[in-house]
């Protein structure tokens, strides 16, 4: 895209997304307990010691991340300056246009700081690294108060890059530490007006949209006009926090020389539930080729089973007979259940 244009998301006229002032790491989950929508968390985690080295300068901010550095090689995503910074698909699908790299984290953050004034910046990317694993002293001295739902925490870090719009399952909460940062927020019935990519082979792992938010093809794509009309926007300064309800779609942009996102996913649900990604692929195997009159007999048993299942459902079958009908399911009957499931795949 020729520097000098306007990106589109930029002109587009989005409703900004819910925010407050009120939030703070001491009441954040009790605040957001029954959230359904975005909600901008203005100064949630200015205090943070990461957010404060990283207001002095990207060089204090280098010298935070690698003091908590473990030492491991990570992930870097390195593209050409005609990416754009978009981390995405090449031409025709069949890879990216980015090469992934394993580099020590010193190496990827001289690269950045080293390219900042080029007049052609390439790419330049760190997607996300668990906390625990890579930055293990981090999480003790930027506390966000949710250690309470075992979150997965993870950094993200880059120079310009903006990234597809996509969904995670986990709730987030996401703490700007250094940069500025924009996310587009679309709730998740929208998925028909995204046009999203391929089920099993994304940048991220997670499908993704395939509209271009700077400069979205109305021809090829378009119903993404009608996505817009339930679009919000989320501006990020360094210490604030976007908290994003799991399944809404996000489409994030990094804004200066070196950004930096300290994200918290977590689930309203037991963990050995398992993944509803696995529910999904395991029925565009066994139900979206049957003729329509099944799909349609199918959907009223989701209905009825899943859907709108509520623990009376299942009253007039004695207790010890309800097996996977009892809510919520067991461990003991969650792990039958997924035994089950796995001899079944083996036939």
């Amino acid at each position: 895209m020729n520097a000098c244009v306007q990106p589109f998301i930029e002109t587009a006229d989005l409703a900004v997304a819910d925010e407050t002032h009120e939030i703070t790491p001491d009441n954040v989950l009790e605040s957001l307990s029954g959230v359904t929508r975005p909600r901008i968390l203005r100064n949630y985690c200015a205090h943070f010691p990461a957010v404060r080295a990283g207001t002095q300068s990207a060089e204090k901010m280098v010298e935070y991340l690698l003091n908590h550095y473990s030492g491991q090689p990570v992930n870097g995503c390195y593209g050409a300056p005609e990416t754009e910074g978009r981390v995405f698909y090449n031409e025709d699908l069949t890879g990216f246009n980015f090469e992934s790299r394993r580099v020590p984290l010193d190496a990827l953050l001289d690269d950045i700081l080293s390219t900042a004034q080029s007049a052609q910046k390439p790419m330049r990317y760190m997607p996300s690294s668990e906390v625990s694993y890579w930055f293990p002293t981090f999480a003790g001295e930027n506390n966000a108060g949710v250690a309470g739902v075992s979150p997965i925490g993870s950094l993200w870090l880059g120079n310009r890059v903006r990234i597809a719009a996509h969904y995670d399952f986990p709730n987030n909460l996401a703490c700007n530490i250094a940069g500025r940062r924009r996310f587009t927020l679309l709730p998740p019935e929208q998925i028909a007006n995204l046009y999203p990519g391929p089920l099993e082979f994304a940048p991220g792992g997670q499908e993704i949209s395939l509209v271009d938010f700077y400069q979205p093809d109305f021809t090829r794509f378009p119903r993404f006009r009608k996505a817009l009309d339930s679009a919000y926007l989320a501006e990020l300064n360094p210490g604030d926090a976007l908290y994003i309800p799991g399944m809404w779609w996000h489409h994030v942009e990094s804004l200066d020389t070196l950004n930096v996102l300290y994200t918290h996913w977590w689930r309203d649900s037991a963990a050995y539930l398992g993944r509803p990604t696995n529910a999904l692929m395991h029925a565009v195997l066994g139900l979206r080729d049957l003729p329509a009159h099944q799909r349609a007999a199918w959907r009223a048993l989701f209905d009825y089973y899943v859907f709108d299942a509520e623990p009376e459902r299942a009253e007039h079958i004695e207790p010890a007979a309800r097996g996977v009908l009892a809510q919520p399911l067991s461990l003991e009957m969650a792990m039958q259940l997924r035994a089950r499931l796995q001899n079944d795949l083996k036939r």
